[in-house]
């Protein structure tokens, strides 16, 4: 089958990946409220704690996943692989070192702005993410540096970005999914901190775009991305 082909065959768009990141926030809600009666400690320190926050991680990002997943089946060529290319190969495993750097380099371009205006850490979280051993600890670990990067960047890479590269150019179409993923972070915690990182996270966006552009794959997409979140565990946890 050649390309035009091919083409003919895609049928989602820009729609499916608002409507997967909706299906993925409605995941976490309602994993949470059932999380919320199970886990016995006071509502106001719910969010503190790190099983309730594993539940909504890994609720959000497996219905995510298996949106697209769906959407695949249905509307595309019937694969994340293929639709979206959700491949992650050995060979970019050294992206992770750069997307550490480029987190480094974000927490020092927005220090001066962090001093002005202070940064509201999670101590709670904080605290119970020191304190956790075994199970707890590889669960965090799997959820921040695995499903978390290959949720987000199947969705703005793979979906979002793809569908705006039939709309428009390159350049624009990687800015706009750079853009909107890092304004929907702040929707979910939207204190002064994540304000703060907004221009970090957009920086994330722009080059794992490009990168995945580049190749026309998302590996050395997740790979950023799991670098990214890696510096911010590393230093949590020899604090």
């Amino acid at each position: 089958m050649d390309a035009s082909a091919a083409a003919t065959r895609v049928r989602w768009g820009i729609p499916d990946a608002a409507l997967a990141w909706f299906l993925g926030l409605l995941a976490a809600t309602v994993a949470g409220g059932v999380a919320a009666g199970i886990i016995d400690v006071p509502s106001d320190e719910l969010a503190d704690h790190l099983g309730y926050l594993l539940v909504v991680i890994a609720a959000q990002g497996a219905a995510t996943i298996a949106f697209l997943a769906l959407v695949a089946r249905r509307k595309g060529r019937g694969s994340l692989a293929r639709d979206f290319g959700l491949v992650v190969r050995l060979r970019d495993v050294g992206w992770v070192g750069v997307g550490s750097l480029l987190e480094l380099a974000a927490v020092i371009a927005l220090q001066p702005i962090v001093e002005v205006y202070g940064r509201e850490e999670d101590q709670g979280v904080v605290d119970q993410l020191k304190d956790a051993r075994g199970v707890g600890l590889a669960l965090f670990v799997v959820a921040v540096l695995v499903l978390a990067p290959v949720a987000e960047e199947l969705l703005f890479r793979g979906v979002l970005l793809r569908a705006l590269l039939r709309r428009t150019s390159p350049g624009w179409a990687m800015f706009v999914s750079a853009a909107v993923f890092a304004l929907v972070h702040p929707l979910g915690d939207p204190e002064i901190g994540s304000v703060i990182a907004v221009p970090a996270v957009l920086t994330l966006g722009l080059v794992s775009g490009y990168q995945a552009i580049r190749t026309g794959n998302l590996s050395r997409s997740i790979c950023l991305h799991a670098g990214f979140n890696l510096l911010t565990v590393l230093v949590v946890l020899t604090d």
